[in-house]
């Protein structure tokens, strides 16, 4: 990919100062045949939260490596670690860094000319309005802003020997709530009037001509008020404010061919470029007339714009309602097809999650794309530098869900395609609180300069909690499938004897319940068996011995086994064998015993063992009424086998020659 991209990195881009200074970058990169990439936190950075720490990781993903320049602007990003990171990052990259209203050492700096369209504001009531008593509105002490605009006051105030005393300043901290107050408090005191009233900003002023107004107090007629900054909102003031406002469209070419005569130079003019402010004198001077017949177009397109805001933030969140229910990733952003008319200004919206939250998910993690390269290894070993095109959603068309993995340092998939084709990017956080899962990427064309880009705030929130919810449900999903698989585990436990794996008395009355509910069987067969001389062999030969004799007979009664029947290890030497049976006259109760005694006759004959293995066994065979006494049923079956365990002692001597006889071979 050719370097010929600007980062631009800014907040809360749906301000119009942002927004205008966007417009501004876009255009002129486009007549220089460059692309933009945007890269917008919606919050300011000031307060240093979890929720800052999370926005602030879009400022993490910028790859220097494939741009020509940064631009940013440090006085809307109140996160100092930020701003000194993307100089020095750029600085490391050789890239030209450009700051936008502050001077900053190592950057092209360019600042607005404050104090001059300040001073033309004052020295204009006082020559054109005969002026003569001035009120300062300031806004926060100490800051340099505003000190800025009191000084510049004073400057031009002191030179035509006019009046601005320290009683007549109040802070209004940029703000319209302490503005307010400081109004009414002046308003309250019974001071006379100024001539005029000095506001650091518009909304200032417009808070100052808004209390004026309700204390019957005209403006201009009665006092003239003057605002600072140009701002969006003084369009629908009435009456309009004589103001100052930034030459956007200037800083944002000068930033771009600044830019561009480092790629052809090789270096950067680290020059520090003053733009001035255009002043505009309007009514709230007396220099226009006030145009009641205006205010109805005004109305208009602020409710116009309301009813539009108020159209997708409610769709947005039956958006997150919907989002919210799915329990997997690819259900959720398919939620996406129904609600994209709501923020259609975009070309192409990209939504990009991280690998290890997607490989959480299992519907998803298998169907994901992951090209030769990226599957075995990451950069650091894991997927965490690896990100899931989760989907591509193209106005007028149906969304597509890639499932794309690719290296999050890559941005996109065919990144270089899309700038090539001269569509400029935004790319916005995924996250709530200080939890990253990915972000938003979308086009945005140069040609088009009205965009409303608080819709993407409002897509971008509500898109990230319902990551959050399916994640939450996701992780709930695996909590509940550990906690059963640690059950069923515990159950086996629980009904399996440790030493042999087969059923425990307990799994054997279990397993007795659940088998009994079959109503193809009509009878049930329950056998005894008892491991014949075990103390001898664990005297004799040790206790391993002994255990390796008790596994032989559960092998045994497992080999008998089939569907239809339960073995178990009662306890000791003690073995219970049931079989449900569906034709009980086509199977004889000595048949079991039978067959388990030329079991335990082949073992013999093996060798395997230094002892002769034997076993005692006793069955009946029963109705399958007899159920309900199945305690009967098995003393029925230990009645047999202790019949043959006596007979077994009764013969013990030549049992005792057979074994000893064994031994000698």
């Amino acid at each position: 990919m050719s370097r010929n991209t600007i980062a631009v990195c800014l907040v809360k881009m749906e301000e119009s100062v942002q927004s205008e200074s966007i417009k501004a970058i876009t255009k002129r990169a486009e007549e220089r045949g460059l692309n933009v990439e945007i890269y917008n936190s919606f919050v300011e950075l000031v307060n240093r939260d979890l929720h800052d720490k999370g926005e602030e990781s879009i400022f993490e993903l910028i790859d220097y490596r494939h741009l020509c320049g940064i631009i940013y602007f440090p006085e809307k990003i109140k996160n100092s670690r930020v701003n000194e990171n993307i100089v020095r990052y750029g600085r490391e990259h050789n890239l030209p860094v450009v700051s936008i209203d502050r001077n900053v050492p190592e950057c092209i700096s360019i600042t607005f000319d404050y104090s001059k369209a300040f001073e033309e504001i004052v020295e204009h009531l006082i020559v054109k309005h005969a002026c003569k008593r001035f009120f300062m509105m300031a806004g926060i002490k100490n800051n340099s802003f505003s000190d800025e605009r009191i000084e510049a006051a004073k400057k031009i105030i002191n030179r035509f020997q006019c009046e601005l005393t320290d009683d007549y300043i109040a802070y209004g901290d940029f703000w319209e709530g302490p503005a307010r107050t400081e109004i009414n408090a002046f308003l309250d005191s019974g001071k006379p009037l100024p001539d005029a009233f000095l506001a650091a900003n518009d909304v200032m002023a417009m808070v100052i001509c808004d209390e004026l107004g309700k204390r019957g107090i005209r403006v201009p007629e009665d006092v003239i008020v003057t605002g600072f900054d140009g701002i969006e909102m003084e369009k629908y003031a009435t009456p309009r404010l004589t103001t100052a406002e930034t030459d956007l469209q200037r800083s944002g070419a000068l930033a771009v061919d600044s830019i561009l005569s480092y790629m052809k130079m090789g270096r950067a003019d680290l020059s520090h470029y003053v733009v001035p402010f255009h002043t505009r004198y309007s009514q709230s001077c007396g220099c226009n007339d006030i145009v009641p017949s205006g205010a109805n177009g005004m109305v208009q397109a602020i409710y116009s714009k309301l009813s539009r805001t108020r159209l997708v933030v409610n769709n947005m969140s039956f958006m997150l309602n919907d989002m919210s229910a799915k329990t997997d990733f690819l259900s959720m952003i398919k939620e996406i097809a129904t609600y994209r008319v709501y923020i259609d200004a975009y070309e192409d919206i990209y939504i990009c999650i991280k690998k290890d939250l997607a490989m959480i998910d299992p519907e998803l993690s298998g169907k994901l794309v992951i090209p030769e390269e990226l599957k075995n290894t990451s950069e650091d070993g894991t997927a965490d530098n690896q990100m899931v095109l989760l989907c591509k959603s193209t106005r007028y068309q149906d969304p597509k869900y890639p499932l794309e993995v690719f290296r999050m340092r890559e941005m996109l998939p065919g990144r270089g395609e899309i700038l090539d084709n001269a569509r400029n990017m935004v790319f916005l956080p995924l996250h709530i609180l200080d939890k990253v899962y990915g972000y938003v990427a979308v086009s945005i064309m140069p040609q088009n300069n009205e965009y409303d880009y608080s819709e993407l705030s409002y897509f971008t929130r509500d898109l990230s909690q319902a990551i959050a919810y399916v994640t939450q449900t996701i992780n709930m999903q695996r909590a509940n499938d550990s906690i059963r698989i640690a059950n069923e585990k515990l159950e086996s436990l629980y009904i399996t004897d440790y030493l042999t794996g087969i059923n425990n008395r307990r799994g054997f009355f279990k397993g007795i319940e659940e088998k009994k509910k079959n109503a193809d069987f009509s009878a049930f067969l329950i056998a005894s068996i008892d491991l014949n001389g075990l103390k001898y062999i664990n005297d004799k030969y040790g206790h391993h011995e002994g255990d390796r004799a008790i596994c032989q007979v559960a092998d045994l009664l497992k080999e008998i086994s089939d569907e239809n029947s339960i073995c178990a290890r009662f306890g000791g030497d003690e073995f219970a064998f049931c079989k449900f049976i569906e034709r009980p006259e086509a199977f004889e109760d000595e048949d079991f015993c039978n067959n388990f005694g030329r079991l335990v006759a082949r073992e013999n004959e093996s060798g395997k063992m230094p002892y002769l293995f034997s076993a005692s066994c006793g069955a009946v065979v029963v109705p399958m009424d007899c159920i309900d006494v199945l305690d009967k049923v098995i003393n029925q079956a230990d009645e047999k086998m202790y019949a043959e365990k006596a007979l077994f002692h009764r013969t013990h001597k030549e049992y005792e020659k057979r074994r000893a006889d064994r031994n000698n071979e």
